[in-house]
């Protein structure tokens, strides 16, 4: 569980549509055709080229930079698909199943006609595309399971078991599709319309292009000549073949074109158009520019015609009858790509390109698409927003707990990186800067459990840009690798930071993190200083604070200050005061009862803890809040050798059946998972941290002599963002007694 004090785990927001819209007029070449036959798996032998981790965002940017074809770049292609299949794999095994869908689509989106070879799918993609079999399959989402299950099957020996049951599954999904396509003759045609397209962006076979390009046309024909029999006669029409005539007409046109746009083919959606009645549904815009594309194919026409689709994505579209957002995002995806191609120097095509690789799991190109279009000497606007989308690409990652791709990310912004520097010297004011995305780097590092990875960019970043939180963030860093006086000199640097003034809960951070290395260091006077200090800007951010959120962050801090005193009583009132303010804001009601639940552990107070759960209960938190807060009560419970009331197990029946982390704690609470396989399944830094944490907490009710120093060791971990390791050192602190200052005056 993480402390509140880091920067939370965000999702990033992914429209395009204003950045297409910005894009300036630009410069470029001609439209790609699709040529010979082949999805992955379907064409002849070719040399693959190993393409390492340390390689990847190179030799994708080699890729994507130009679409030539050549046995070199066919042989680095394969080794790219391969790669970034490997990395689909990877998280799916991490039970991030959706990243894995967009990473498997990443790489199957790089193929186009003619370049698919077996090679492209070994082992580990095989294992990949099982994976999107297994998480699409119950949705319905039958064309791109076809596609997959097909790749598969190309991908196993003939004649093995594993090939016979593949197929096996193939004829499975050709019977249930036929089995369920009821309804009207229109419904049935746009199934097989939605099928065939879904199945047509994975599969770059020009027969399978071709075939979906035929279920469109049917589908649009069926549909105008339903709309004339009713103009005709008159009769009310059943609601489901209406519901697909008007699918078919408002976005026929325009999924026709999405078809041949996903593999950059202009003249070939051109063609198709006018050959067709897609002629008659297209939206006369959208048909300008992909003429334009098709007879000039110049960077101009293309970008306005992924500005075109980028802007679709982002409006509001009806469920029933808008295009499919597979198809949309397989046409910003074709288009992006050929304006970017065209004009690898074009800041404006390498931006919105950046944007839909990182959707597509291949953030680690992000820098050098904006390195290469930017050039010696950018403008600190132009900088700041190449930064800025490095730092999106990140959290992407990190949001994903994908750390091996975040420093991949990472590793290609160097050339960046060295910009920005060079700019910070000359004086040149970059939002976001250099040191803002080392320093979520290094938060990212700490995360990972990588303590001597995350230092270094700690110094640099608050060398170059000095903060509270950023030196506060430096000092816990420096405390885990022992260095107790580098960190009480990065909490005196950060109490003076320029932004001291403007940020007073970081500063009463500091002063607390200040009493708490010197209360390591035995030093009590020195410790009494900087709880009281602590105080005074408590009190005084008490009086200041506005808003209900920052004013139960103070509470909640002045909680923890008062517990420094001894002062158990203040502190209970604090935290009384903290749900008060935020009882309708589930986040900081979520973070309140954590760590209200959480003192009570360290305290030993069972009816503080229950109160506090009860809460989170009543409030219906989110199912992770209440997870770890029932297991805090639950410890508890075993510890003072009291029988549970309940309110744990309400907090934790919820999720012991789910897949998640949180589910596999709350089945070892239950018994459900021993103490070595909640170890064997915890998948990274932090969960081994977690698993580490609660089972000595276990043992340690049970009277184990040897689980204090398990604790110790908990408490000495480098993923400092974990509640857990701020418990385990609350837990083994020595006590002081400090006296609140005689003039304080609490409320």
């Amino acid at each position: 569980m993480s402390l509140p004090t880091l920067p939370p785990r965000r999702r990033l927001a992914r429209g395009l549509a204003a950045l297409a819209l910005a894009l300036s007029p630009l410069a470029c070449a001609a439209s790609g055709t699709p040529g010979a036959k082949g999805p992955p798996g379907a064409e002849g032998r070719a040399a693959p080229v190993e393409v390492r981790d340390a390689d990847f965002s190179a030799s994708l940017y080699t890729i994507v930079r130009d679409g030539k074809q050549s046995p070199q770049r066919t042989g680095l292609l394969i080794g790219v698909v391969r790669r970034q299949l490997a990395h689909a794999a990877a998280r799916f095994h991490a039970g991030r199943a959706d990243r894995g869908v967009d990473s498997v689509r990443g790489a199957l989106y790089l193929v186009r006609p003619g370049e698919g070879h077996a090679e492209m799918i070994d082992a580990v993609g095989e294992r990949a595309l099982a994976g999107a079999i297994e998480r699409l399959s119950p949705r319905g989402d039958e064309g791109r399971v076809r596609a997959l299950m097909e790749l598969r099957a190309a991908a196993l020996p003939a004649g093995s078991r594993a090939r016979a049951e593949v197929d096996e599954h193939l004829t499975a999904l050709d019977r249930w599709m036929k089995d369920t396509r009821t309804g009207g003759p229109l419904e049935q045609l746009g199934m097989e319309q939605r099928a065939s397209v879904t199945r047509a962006l994975l599969d770059s076979r020009p027969e399978a292009i071709q075939r979906a390009a035929a279920a469109t046309a049917a589908w649009i024909d069926r549909a105008i000549e339903f709309n004339i029999e009713y103009r005709q006669g008159g009769k009310r029409p059943e609601r489901e073949e209406a519901v697909e005539a008007a699918r078919a007409l408002e976005s026929g046109g325009a999924s026709m074109a999405a078809l041949f746009l996903r593999y950059g083919d202009a003249k070939g959606a051109l063609e198709q158009i006018d050959r067709t009645s897609a002629r008659r549904v297209i939206p006369p815009g959208l048909y300008e520019r992909i003429q334009a594309a098709a007879s000039d194919g110049d960077a101009v026409s293309w970008q306005a015609l992924a500005a075109a689709f980028a802007n679709h994505d982002t409006q509001e579209r009806d469920a029933e009858t808008g295009m499919l957002q597979d198809l949309l995002d397989g046409a910003i995806w074709g288009t992006a790509l050929e304006a970017y191609r065209r004009d690898p120097q074009s800041y404006d095509s390498a931006t919105l390109l950046s944007q839909v690789m990182i959707r597509l799991g291949m953030s680690e190109v992000t820098p050098l698409l904006l390195a290469g279009a930017l050039g010696d000497r950018p403008s600190a606007g132009a900088l700041g927003s190449a930064l800025g989308l490095v730092l999106s690409a990140l959290s992407e990652e990190a949001s994903n707990d994908d750390f091996e791709a975040a420093r991949r990310t990472y590793n290609a912004a160097g050339p960046l990186l060295v910009l920005a520097d060079r700019a910070a010297r000359g004086g040149a004011a970059l939002d976001p800067s250099g040191a803002r995305v080392r320093s979520l780097m290094a938060s990212l590092e700490l995360r990972a459990g990588n303590l001597a990875g995350a230092l270094p960019l700690l110094r640099a970043a608050t060398a170059a840009e000095p903060t509270v939180n950023g030196l506060t963030l430096l000092a816990m860093a420096e405390r885990q690798s022992g260095e107790l006086q580098a960190a009480l000199e990065d909490v005196r640097r950060a109490l003076g930071a320029p932004d001291a003034r403007t940020a007073p809960l970081e500063v009463i951070q500091a002063h607390l993190l200040a009493f708490e290395l010197h209360r390591e260091a035995g030093t009590q006077d020195r410790a009494k200083e900087s709880l009281d200090a602590a105080l005074t800007a408590a009190l005084d951010a008490r009086q200041r604070a506005r808003d209900p959120g920052a004013k139960a962050r103070t509470e909640r801090l002045l909680a923890r200050i008062l517990d420094g005193y001894g002062d158990e009583k203040g502190a209970t009132r604090a935290y009384e005061r903290a749900f008060a303010l935020v009882a309708a804001e589930p986040p900081q009601l979520g973070a309140t009862m954590l760590d209200a639940v959480g003192r009570a552990l360290v305290e030993r107070d069972l009816p503080a803890a229950r109160r506090a759960l009860k809460r989170g209960l009543e409030a219906n938190l989110d199912e992770e809040d209440l997870v770890y807060g029932g297991l805090w009560v639950l410890l508890l419970e075993r510890s003072l050798g009291v029988a549970t009331d309940g309110t744990a197990g309400r907090a934790l029946d919820s999720a012991v059946s789910r897949a998640s982390w949180t589910g596999k704690l709350a089945a070892w609470a239950n018994g459900r998972i021993s103490d070595a396989d909640l170890g064997k399944l915890a998948q990274n830094a932090a969960q081994r941290v977690e698993a580490q944490f609660y089972t000595a907490m276990a043992k340690k009710a049970a009277g184990d002599a040897g689980a204090d120093e398990r604790l110790r060791a908990v408490s000495k971990s480098p993923v400092i963002d974990l509640l857990e390791v701020h418990l385990a050192r609350e837990m083994l602190a020595p006590e002081l007694r400090i006296e609140l200052p005689r003039n304080a005056s609490l409320p």
